[in-house]
């Protein structure tokens, strides 16, 4: 009896082990519940969840619009506002970074996506008609980095969704870029 209880228990862990292992590559900037739950008569493994759930005040992206602000340039840097207005009736909340892609005209995606620059942030409560706003970093052209095309269009997903939402946008990156956390309000940080 003893051995089928220790079978039983180390295929419950292999399982919950193989589950909180998988990985994918996607450009959505995601932090779902991912709780893995295995059980058997005997014995009940649960793995917990590595982020936080997503409020029931959460932006959708069918809430938001996309846009474009300012850009600074400055000591061979440049800097773009991306601006997330809520189109909705009800306040909405969103944390962390929205995952950014450039676009052909074709939509086809140019180079790589941006890559996270900061800490995450606090989560901020934006009203309807409201804003938040992130900052794309790149170097400028000239300065030895490569450049991709320039874009037609970016592609944003905000956080926590699967779905994008995409800006038009003549945008290109040199060397890479960076996104940073959303905060609340058009100008950046």
């Amino acid at each position: 009896m003893r051995n089928v209880l220790a079978g039983i228990t180390l295929v419950v862990v292999l399982t919950a082990g193989i589950g909180a292992c998988s990985s994918g590559k996607d450009n959505a900037s995601s932090s779902k519940d991912t709780s893995t739950t295995a059980s058997t008569a005997a014995t009940t493994t649960t793995v917990p969840a590595t982020s936080p759930t997503t409020s029931s005040t959460h932006c959708s992206t069918d809430q938001l619009k996309g846009g474009l602000g300012e850009t600074q340039s400055g000591a061979g840097q440049r800097y773009t506002i991306v601006v997330l207005t809520n189109t909705g009736t009800k306040a909405c909340d969103l944390r962390g970074f929205p995952g950014v892609s450039l676009l052909d005209a074709n939509g086809k995606q140019i180079g790589e996506p941006a890559s996270r620059e900061g800490s995450e942030g606090a989560t901020i409560s934006i009203a309807p008609g409201a804003s938040a706003s992130t900052t794309l970093h790149t170097s400028a052209a000239g300065l030895g980095a490569q450049c991709d095309p320039t874009s037609a269009q970016l592609r944003v997903y905000p956080p926590d969704n699967t779905a994008s939402l995409t800006i038009t946008a003549a945008y290109s990156a040199c060397g890479g870029f960076r996104v940073s956390t959303l905060v609340a309000g058009t100008a950046g940080n």
